[in-house]
C-alpha cells in the first residue's frame, strides 16, 4: 500500500522526572533528557511504517543540523524523503516536553513547519492509495485546499487529522477539506469543537445512546470518523455503523504521539478494507506500544539519553 503523509515534524526534547510547577531558578535534577523526532506527520509515517506500507512524507525543515538528524532518522525507518522540503531562513521545528505526572507540557517552535507546501502532494499523488492529512498552517491549509479543487478524478483516499485550532478557525478552506475527507480522525475536545461549529452539542457522556450524535457531525454520508478517547478508548464510525473499541491497560510512561499512533494505524487498515473491529484492534495494540515509551513514536532512532 502506498501512503503519503503531510504536515509538521519536529525535533522532540523530552524531559521527564520533575515537576514543572516546582521549578525555580536554580538547576533542577530531572530522570532524563531525551531526544526524538515528532510531529503529527513523522508519528503517522511511522505508525503506517510499522503496518509495511510504502510511505513518503510531505513536511518542511529547515537548512540546518537538525534537519541532518531528522532525515536520518526517517531514512533510517525506510520512509521516502523526496518530498521533504527545505525552507532556508527557518529552523527546523522543535518542542521540549516537560512530561509531569500524567500531563505533557509542550513548548513548541514550529520553524519550518509552518512553511510547508502541499500543493505538490496533489501532483504526487496519482499512484497513492492513502493520503493522510495531520494539522496544516493556515496558508498551507488554503493552498491545499486549492489545489484539491482541480485533483484529477482519480484521486486517494484522504484521511484528515486537523488539529484544534484549524477546528476552532474554521476557516472556509479548512471546511472544504474537513468536506473532502474520506475519513476524519480526531479526539474528544476536537469533536466536541467540530459538533459546536456545526450548531450542535455532544452529551457530557460521550458514550451515551450509542454514541448517536456521530451521525450528526459526519460531513457527507459515507465519510468514516474516528474520535480517540484516551484511557477509554475509542470510537469509529465506517460509514455504516457505530463501533466502540475500549484501550488496552498498559503501564504508560507518555501520551505523546498516542492520538497520532492509533489514527494512522486505523486509516491504514480502513482503507485496505479491513472489518471496523480488526482494524481498531491493530490500532489498539500499536497505540499501546507508543504508551509505553517515552517518546512520541517507536522511530529507531538510538536517541541519547542526557542523564543531568
Amino acid at each position: 500500500m502506498h501512503i503519503i503523509t503531510i504536515g509538521g515534524a519536529t525535533i522532540d526534547i523530552v524531559v521527564s522526572g520533575s515537576r514543572l510547577s516546582t521549578i525555580s531558578g536554580n538547576k533542577q535534577e530531572v530522570e532524563s533528557i531525551t531526544m526524538g523526532i515528532g510531529g503529527g506527520t513523522v508519528n503517522a509515517s511511522l505508525a503506517f511504517q510499522a503496518c509495511d506500507a510504502n510511505v513518503r512524507i510531505v513536511c518542511a525543515l529547515g537548512c540546518d543540523t537538525e534537519s541532518l538528524w531528522l532525515r536520518t532518522a526517517l531514512q533510517r525507518e525506510s520512509i521516502d524523503l523526496s518530498l521533504i522540503q527545505s525552507v532556508a531562513d527557518q529552523p527546523t521545528g522543535k518542542s521540549v516536553v516537560f512530561l509531569d505526572g500524567s500531563e505533557a507540557h509542550v513548548f513548541a517552535q514550529r520553524g519550518a513547519s509552518t512553511h510547508v507546501a502541499p500543493a505538490r502532494v496533489v501532483d504526487a499523488a496519482g499512484c497513492t492509495d492513502l493520503l493522510y492529512v495531520t494539522a496544516l498552517s493556515p496558508a498551507a491549509e488554503l493552498e491545499f485546499s486549492t489545489a484539491l479543487r482541480h485533483r484529477s478524478s482519480h484521486f486517494p483516499l484522504i484521511a484528515i487529522n486537523p488539529s484544534m485550532r484549524q477546528l476552532a478557525t474554521a476557516s472556509s478552506a479548512g471546511e472544504y477539506l474537513l468536506s473532502q475527507a474520506n475519513l476524519i480522525c480526531f479526539n474528544e475536545a476536537e469533536a466536541r469543537m467540530l459538533a459546536a461549529k456545526l450548531g450542535g452539542q455532544i452529551p457530557s457522556d460521550i458514550l451515551k445512546d450509542g454514541a448517536l450524535w456521530m451521525n450528526d457531525i459526519r460531513l457527507h454520508s459515507s465519510q468514516a470518523m474516528l474520535v480517540t478517547l484516551g484511557s477509554r478508548g475509542a470510537l469509529f464510525h465506517d460509514g455504516y455503523e457505530i463501533h466502540f473499541m475500549p484501550a488496552e491497560h498498559v503501564s504508560v510512561e507518555s501520551t505523546l504521539g498516542a492520538g497520532d499512533a492509533f489514527g494512522a494505524t486505523l486509516a491504514f487498515y480502513w482503507a485496505k478494507g479491513y472489518p471496523a473491529t480488526a482494524a481498531l484492534e491493530a490500532a489498539r495494540a500499536y497505540c499501546a506500544k507508543v504508551l509505553q515509551t517515552i517518546t512520541a513514536n517507536l522511530a529507531d532512532s538510538k536517541h541519547t539519553d542526557l542523564q543531568s
